[in-house]
């Protein structure tokens, strides 16, 4: 076995060392990163499908146009084919309207009170308002309209998770990283003979400081594999609501999830070590 594996080797041993000294620590760091990138992970997991859903509603929504008494649908729709921002004209004659209604709900023999109708998808739904008012002042438009009150409030309730993910996670970032510091600085503390020793018997610095840097990467790491727990569970109360609005969910999207937060749990990890190390680690 070459020199550098069993060096490798013994800063694992050491590691596992610094990590039964902390005992409780232990549990107290874990357990609060795993809150904490819990939190991350449902928040930019929820993100993403609030994102998606956004996407495939404004797909979905169309422009009802509804023409005035004895005005001719296909005329109308001739009228839309001149928009470039047209990707879907679909006409509802007054009759087809009505027999569907019929269908949903039981009514009694009426007059059809229904006007034609004719729905328009647009490719970019950006410029639905500006559809809108050009639309109204068409001759044979009797009323215009659109969902966008929903639209509207899907993309809010997005930039509100997106701006708590934001915040939270730099709150309580910052108290895993005081943590870590401080269980690096009370292990370094307690093993501050044997540090003592290895500097007079010309230990390597990267021999020393190392052992603390892995201790952080496993707690990191530790957390962010129990995160993934409440990010599957949260992933099938998704797919349940995707399926309630007949839309797709990417699993790819999971996957970015919990790879972004194996990461964030290993850098975050690891980089509270190293500023401990350096602060109170003098080699």
């Amino acid at each position: 076995m070459s020199i550098e594996v069993r060096i490798f080797f013994r800063i694992l041993g050491e590691t596992v060392k610094g990590i039964q000294r902390s005992k409780w620590m232990n549990l107290v760091i874990i357990t609060t990163m795993a809150a904490i990138l819990s939190i991350f992970s449902c928040l930019f997991r929820s993100s993403l499908f609030v994102s998606h859903f956004v996407s495939e509603i404004g797909d979905s929504i169309e422009v009802s146009v509804y023409l005035k008494p004895e005005k001719d649908p296909k005329a109308l729709a001739k009228k839309f084919t001149d928009y470039k921002n047209i990707k879907k004209i679909k006409i509802i004659t007054r009759e087809e309207a009505w027999k569907e209604m019929q269908q949903q709900v039981d009514i009694p023999e009426l007059k059809n009170p229904l006007p034609d109708t004719v729905r328009v998808k647009l490719k970019d739904k950006t410029q639905v308002k500006q559809f809108i008012e050009v639309v109204k002042k068409l001759e044979e438009v009797e009323g215009v309209q659109y969902a966008e009150q929903l639209a509207e409030n899907i993309s809010r309730i997005g930039h509100f998770i997106n701006t708590a993910a934001i915040i939270i996670i730099i709150v309580l970032g910052s108290l895993t990283f005081s943590i870590i510091n401080n269980t690096i600085h009370l292990v370094i503390e307690s093993r501050k003979q044997e540090i003592e020793i290895m500097r007079m018997m010309g230990v390597s610095d990267w021999y020393i400081k190392a052992p603390y840097i892995f201790q952080g990467v496993f707690y990191g790491f530790c957390g962010a594999f129990l995160s993934v727990i409440p990010l599957v569970i949260l992933n099938s109360y998704m797919y349940k609501l995707a399926k309630l609005f007949y839309i797709t969910v990417d699993p790819a999207n999971t996957q970015i999830v919990i790879i972004s937060v194996l990461l964030m749990g290993i850098m975050v990890g690891a980089v509270g070590s190293v500023f401990s190390v350096k602060k109170y680690l003098k080699v």
